[in-house]
């Protein structure tokens, strides 16, 4: 009898814990994804700059930002989870992949350079616990039902 009730808790912890971690990761993600209305030079600079995409250009990443945008949306109420979270962790990922040089990186003369210890560098290094939640939340996306439009209803939550 307590054994359906402790299980049925801790369902509904672990539907609380996914939530948060949806909604702030949108909520960070988001921002970013504004940046590229509000400071579309940016885009354009971090593009040539991390990715080494020359042809990336202002216009380009208003796009990208409706795209974003759209996609932060869709995965904040719980929309399409398997496409909108792994698009969220995939976003991740290169922005994490694009920006190793900003962590550690080797000089002209062959020395390891700890990049992350200097500012703005330092601030990159939030991107690497979001993909690990984003990362968590993928795998765990069958779960995340709390406030998501694909979840399951409470009462049919059971395996």
């Amino acid at each position: 009898m307590f054994a359906g009730i402790f299980q049925t808790m801790s369902e509904r912890k672990i539907e609380i814990a996914l939530f948060i971690i949806r909604a702030t990761t949108a909520i960070f993600l988001g921002l970013w994804a504004t940046l590229k209305f509000v400071r579309p030079e940016w885009t354009e600079n971090i593009f040539r700059g991390f990715y080494n995409l020359p042809i990336v250009t202002s216009d380009y990443a208003l796009y990208l930002g409706i795209f974003q945008l759209a996609t932060v949306a869709c995965f904040a109420i719980g929309l399409w989870r398997f496409w909108t979270y792994g698009l969220m962790m995939l976003m991740s990922a290169a922005g994490v992949i694009g920006s190793l040089k900003s962590y550690v990186r080797f000089d002209e003369a062959g020395e390891l350079v700890l990049a992350y210890t200097n500012y703005p560098h330092n601030l990159m290094l939030t991107a690497i616990p979001t993909l690990g939640a984003l990362v968590a939340l993928f795998l765990l996306r069958d779960m995340d039902n709390l406030l998501s439009v694909s979840g399951k209803p409470a009462s049919t939550n059971k395996n």
